[in-house]
């Protein structure tokens, strides 16, 4: 499926942005706290600035 390691990473990267959009929107609608918020997406958002 995959043809070299960074297809894989722009993947991942393409599925970090979609989980963080998700989170985002739930926060705004207060479903989720703000503390919530940056125990799930922390580590997404670590990953998308290296």
């Amino acid at each position: 499926m995959y043809n070299e390691i960074d297809d894989v990473k722009k993947e991942l990267e393409q599925l970090c942005e979609e989980y963080i959009k998700v989170l985002e929107n739930l926060k705004s609608k207060n479903m989720i706290s703000s503390d919530t918020f940056e125990q799930c997406a922390g580590s997404k958002i670590m990953f998308l600035n290296k």
